[in-house]
């Protein structure tokens, strides 16, 4: 029987994270893998959706090039999706090529690929396959899967998720997308620019909901103006296969009952853990159906198992996978001593305008506090912004009564970009002073934060 110091059961963001840090810091590691390295994000997550979002981003500009002086760009010509398709293909290829099992085996990992996955025996013993191995400390970072359509007939319908939809190489005529999240609006929007008809159904008051209100209303009338349907307070009642393989919806909006035709369904309701098949019980290893529980150190009921990531965080981000699997080994190797922080978590969604959030929203700040401060500024009023004929956006950061940075919400172009520096301003507990007299570079779009503080600062000094 083998034997190492560490076993990485998962080889996605967390797991590759984990078994790098692992090696590099002198532990003999086992990487565990059911499918190929690289996990959701590399195959069916980030890497592919920005692809497409980038294809679609060019088709939409090219659109526009009259508005910059360009002469018409005559689009009306047939896309041919399937070479959309291939060059998203390839580009999630090119990134694979960079995690075959012989670089990590190349740097001292012994990896493992077996489609059985790996399933605990006891606390260190754990079976891959025919083969047992045993492990003084283990990662579990094995990510999740689709939450699937609970509605009456969707047992016998084929459905997409972001697991298959990779596999299309037509474009939907029509395309129904269940729930209003991130990878809802991201590839509803890709596949209205492409021609789709797009439709997106949602139970709640609102789409995007995680969002800041505000941000989450700007995002819609966006989506809405680019002839996406967005039904909300409406959920599935039936599905049910009928001519020409489209599938007929029973919906209740509001109360009220419609019906609705479309080519393609494609399920996008969360994420569920990957716990099944691990043996987690032999383990001794306390789980639920939100995922495996962790104390502060993600240190799980057994002491020598740790885990990171979708599979038991509330927070489901690649990023968050990587910076808590560096906690675990960290955790394994000195003993408990750095915990996780779900406080200061950016992330952001790639439509346009992109949507960009760190710490707490003014809602969350308000309930929190009490008495907050805003500063809002809009991209409109920002130089960068207008060269580039896109004003669509603003940038809202919050403070508590000490104008120390509590969190920020955006949405703009690049706002994924522009919010890390309200992330290291979290971070480091600046105040919008500190911000207000860092000189940034003249024109870009990060100049609107500067211009955040300024303008806040002197409305103060002046009230």
């Amino acid at each position: 029987m083998k034997k190492y110091d560490i076993a990485v059961i998962g080889a996605g963001s967390g797991g590759l994270v984990a078994a790098l840090t692992a090696q590099r810091r002198g532990a003999k590691v086992a990487l565990i893998e059911r499918y190929k390295i690289g996990g959701e994000c590399t195959h069916f997550g980030c890497v592919p959706s920005k692809s497409l979002i980038s294809s679609a981003r060019l088709y939409q500009a090219m659109k526009k090039a009259e508005k910059h002086g360009l002469p018409k760009v005559d689009v009306s010509a047939d896309l041919d999706f399937s070479k959309v398709m291939e060059r998203v293909d390839q580009i999630v290829q090119g990134v694979y090529a960079n995690e075959q099992p012989a670089h990590f085996e190349g740097l001292g990992i012994d990896v493992y690929i077996d489609s059985a996955g790996a399933s605990f025996l006891n606390k260190n013993e754990i079976q891959i396959g025919g083969e047992t191995i045993w492990a003084d400390y283990t990662v579990i970072s094995t990510g999740s899967s689709p939450r699937m359509a609970p509605h009456e007939g969707s047992e016998t319908l084929d459905f997409l998720t972001n697991e298959n939809f990779w596999d299309l190489r037509e474009l939907p005529r029509s395309i129904v997308f269940l729930g209003g999240g991130v990878i809802s609006v991201e590839l509803g929007q890709s596949l209205a620019r492409f021609g789709s008809s797009v439709t997106i159904i949602d139970r709640n008051p609102r789409i995007l909901k995680a969002a800041d209100e505000a941000v989450s209303v700007l995002a819609i009338e966006t989506l809405q103006k680019e002839g996406i349907q967005i039904l909300t307070n409406a959920e599935v009642a039936m599905c049910r296969q009928v001519e020409d393989g489209k599938i007929n919806l029973s919906i209740v909006q509001n109360g009220q009952p419609k019906e609705m035709t479309a080519e393609h369904i494609f399920v996008a309701l969360g994420r569920v853990p990957n716990t099944n098949g691990l043996g987690l019980e032999k383990a001794n290893v306390t789980y639920s159906g939100k995922g495996i529980e962790v104390n502060d150190f993600l240190q799980t009921s057994t002491p020598n198992i740790y885990a990171c990531g979708d599979v038991a965080s509330p927070a489901k981000f690649t990023h968050m996978a990587s910076y808590q699997a560096e906690i675990c080994v960290e955790n394994i190797l000195n003993g408990n001593h750095v915990e996780n922080d779900y406080s200061i978590v950016p992330w952001a969604i790639f439509m346009e305008p992109e949507i960009g959030h760190v710490g707490l929203s003014e809602a969350e700040a308000r309930r929190k506090f009490g008495e907050v401060f805003v500063s809002q500024v809009n991209t409109n009023s920002v130089d960068r912004f207008i060269t580039e004929s896109e004003t669509v956006g603003f940038l809202k950061i919050v403070m508590d009564k000490n104008d120390v940075i509590l969190g920020a919400d955006a949405i703009g172009v690049h706002a994924g970009e522009w919010i890390q520096f309200l992330t290291l301003a979290i971070k480091q507990k600046l105040t919008l002073q500190s911000l207000a007299e860092t000189i940034f570079v003249y024109p870009t779009f990060s100049e609107i934060v500067k211009k955040a503080a300024t303008r806040y600062l002197r409305t103060k000094q002046s009230s």
